[in-house]
């Protein structure tokens, strides 16, 4: 089954003119079963962690914000598309568009752990 046939598909990045990679850090999932809280706790660890020190300072808020995001989507059963969230952002960062993104392609998104199937 390709990725685009799975339903629960989306995307976190850290983007922003102080990350060379094209296209920033980026982690993926096109999966059979909803995406879990602490699946998108992770996911957001893990492009944090590709983060040098001070791509990590400019974005500190804005992993924060998306971490609450996260968290929150959780305490009301999971989130899908409709609730694509803004990217997350610092105004005061010297990077103008360092900034976080949730992308919800499809799905049912950061359900609490006891909730997934």
């Amino acid at each position: 089954m390709s990725s685009l046939t799975e339903p629960y598909r989306g995307r976190v990045q850290a983007q922003g003119d102080d990350i060379q990679q094209k296209g920033g850090y980026s982690h993926s999932w096109a999966q059979q079963k909803p995406v879990t809280d602490q699946e998108g706790l992770s996911f957001l660890d893990t492009i944090e962690e590709q983060c040098t020190e001070s791509q990590k300072a400019e974005r500190k808020k804005a992993f924060r914000k998306a971490r609450r995001f996260v968290k929150n989507a959780s305490k009301q059963g999971g989130v899908g598309p409709e609730s694509q969230p803004h990217s997350f952002c610092d105004p005061k960062c010297k990077v103008a568009n360092a900034r976080v993104d949730i992308e919800i392609r499809s799905g049912l998104t950061f359900v609490p752990v006891n909730q997934e199937k």
